[in-house]
């Protein structure tokens, strides 16, 4: 086996969200199906619940397939060098070299498992981000002070100051934490020498 080549990049996690669009758009014509039997042509009533029913599931699931597509569009992923990581999202783009990563480990992160991060100084880190021009959704991170702050708050109610989700990138919680603590003591590139 060779030499790592550099950069590592860890892609988001499409397979999974083309399965959710798929399940989505199952139930979209499902949903059309209720709306046409509720309000079927010939019936001398109509059932006014289930028109209703169908009605309310084809926007709910017509505006979840419309996020599942933004999602599979954003540019999550995450890059690892032998100076340090970089982490693409929508709203920012995250560099940290590796002398500023205190801890590397997996915890809840939106309730689920994730791989997260403890900084050295949050406040160097969040003025390394790389911030885009374009609106983002409320409470979205747009600024560094704005990331400084979350971070530090992280910090106080969940004991790291950034997660990764473990749902967004191809690879699970425990595993990307362990490539990146291999990355960040230099184990990673060295493994293809051996």
């Amino acid at each position: 086996m060779g030499a790592w080549k550099e950069p590592i990049i860890v892609r988001k996690n499409r397979r999974r969200a083309f399965w959710a669009l798929v399940i989505v758009l199952f139930f979209v014509p499902i949903s059309g199906l209720l709306v046409y039997l509720g309000a079927q042509p010939g019936r001398e009533d109509i059932s006014w619940a289930i028109v209703a029913f169908g009605a309310l599931g084809i926007v709910a699931f017509g505006w979840g397939a419309i996020l599942i597509v933004r999602t599979m569009r954003a540019p999550w992923r995450l890059e690892l060098n032998r100076a340090g990581l970089v982490l693409y999202t929508p709203a920012y783009d995250l560099e940290a070299p590796w002398d500023s990563v205190a801890g590397i480990g997996v915890d809840s992160v939106g309730r689920k498992p994730g791989c997260v991060l403890v900084f050295e100084d949050a406040a160097a880190v969040a003025q390394r981000a790389r911030f885009h021009g374009r609106p983002a959704g409320g409470g979205a991170v747009t600024d560094a002070g704005t990331m400084k702050a979350r971070m530090e708050q992280n910090f106080e109610d969940v004991g790291y100051h950034l997660g990764i989700p473990g749902r967004i990138l191809e690879m699970n919680a425990e595993d990307l934490a362990g490539l990146l603590a291999r990355a960040r003591t230099g184990e990673l590139w060295e493994e293809g020498r051996q």
